[in-house]
């Protein structure tokens, strides 16, 4: 098969509805251009709530910080006992991990919200677009491929499978002479730039897999 010696697969690391395409087929792309966008409707709901309870939180901490001031100056004049300090030390303490986790949680809400933008890695031509606008891309349990990109359809490889039998004539940086059935009448020159150690065997025949530049 000839094939891109770069290509690359986009994919996403949150959930969603497909909003928006912005490529198709064979479109070329530009590194860090927008591909596509994912519904953001319940990732901005999320981040809201999410600043919502950090206000709440840090306004708790505030008034947990004040009262624990207070207790210790009470506790200095020797009017408050020191359960009293304990207890409200443990308040604020609480309060405070509440706020840290919190902060936390904004972080990957504005993360994940990021995420619902899908932009090119790479400068390239689409080769591949696994999805329709209005479908569910599912990334709990793997990362799904919206598009495969390849960055340079100029510059392509041969991947031979070698015959077990033939493999020992084969050293890296032979020169090599391939036809494909597109033009028949062509000649190509290529040359070994890898030959993998790993067998591969289909139906009881092991071949080599050779890769040539």
């Amino acid at each position: 098969t000839v094939e891109p010696i770069d290509e690359i697969a986009v994919g996403t690391q949150v959930s969603g509805i497909v909003d928006r395409l912005y490529v198709d087929y064979n479109t070329t792309v530009k590194k860090g251009q927008l591909l596509a966008e994912l519904d953001k409707s319940t990732l901005k709901a999320r981040l809201l709530q999410t600043k919502a309870s950090l206000a709440s939180a840090e306004n708790e901490q505030t008034y947990q910080k004040q009262n624990l001031d207070r207790v210790k100056k009470l506790y200095d004049s020797g009017m408050s006992s020191e359960i009293d300090l304990e207890t409200a030390t443990y308040k604020y303490n609480n309060a405070k991990a509440s706020v840290d986790r919190l902060l936390s949680e904004l972080e990957q809400a504005e993360v994940n919200l990021s995420y619902a933008s899908i932009y090119s890695p790479i400068n390239g031509v689409v080769l591949a677009r696994n999805v329709e606008e209005g479908q569910t891309v599912a990334a709990s349990f793997n990362t799904p491929t919206l598009f495969t990109i390849a960055a340079d359809l100029t510059k392509m490889q041969v991947e031979a499978d070698v015959d077990e039998a033939d493999i020992g004539q084969v050293e890296t940086g032979q020169r090599v002479y391939f036809t494909v059935d597109a033009y028949p009448t062509d000649t190509f020159p290529g040359t070994v730039t890898q030959i993998r150690l790993q067998p591969v065997t289909t139906q009881n025949v092991v071949t080599y897999t050779v890769i040539i530049d």
